[in-house]
């Protein structure tokens, strides 16, 4: 493995700096001068990486986007064997236990509100773009329900964070599937099946 480049290595340890600051407090009461003294660094270093603490926040905001094989594979599930939106979760376990911290930070009461709309919109455009591949009959129909799932499973994470992960991530994982599969699930799986 190759080491990390002094570059890579500045640009990361600011994102950290930053990282630590933003869990403490707002984004507009953190300055470039704390993200510097705390990674060890001066306020030229900085600016020869970002633009300002909102480019840093971008990046945070994307890296917590999941890939498109962890997105797709439960609806490609559901498409070709019927089989359970969740049944795959050890993807989606260790994309929790990686980022929950991250997530719960933007989606809390000082966190971002623009990142859930933004999370929904980047997980919403890679479903519609496999669903538009594979020719269903009713695309716009399928987006609605789409935002659905989300929101659900992000209200009922949103809810899993206040309560401290009172469960973990497994029985988290059953309960979201039982949820998704007295209702929204069977819908999901009729018209992933009903293509044009």
């Amino acid at each position: 493995m190759s080491k990390m480049s002094q570059t890579e290595e500045t640009r990361k340890n600011l994102i950290e700096a930053f990282w630590e600051l933003y869990k403490e407090k707002p984004l507009m009461k953190i300055t470039v001068k704390e993200i510097t003294d705390k990674a060890g660094y001066n306020r030229g270093t900085f600016y020869t990486y970002f633009s300002d603490v909102y480019q840093i926040q971008d990046i945070l905001k994307k890296s917590l986007i999941p890939e498109k094989d962890m997105i797709l594979d439960p609806l490609m599930s559901l498409e070709k064997s019927g089989g359970e939106i969740f049944e795959s979760f050890e993807k989606t376990n260790a994309y929790i236990q990686e980022n929950s911290e991250k997530i719960a930070v933007m989606i809390g009461p000082e966190g971002d509100p623009s990142f859930v709309h933004e999370f929904k919109k980047e997980i919403r455009e890679v479903i519609m773009s496999y669903v538009y591949e594979i020719g269903i009959k009713e695309p716009g129909k399928f987006e609605y329900i789409i935002e659905y799932e989300i929101s659900a499973l992000i209200g009922i994470f949103q809810l899993w964070m206040e309560k401290n992960e009172d469960m973990d991530e497994y029985a988290l994982a059953e309960l979201m599937e039982e949820v998704s599969n007295s209702g929204v699930t069977s819908m999901m799986e009729s018209m992933l099946n009903d293509k044009a």
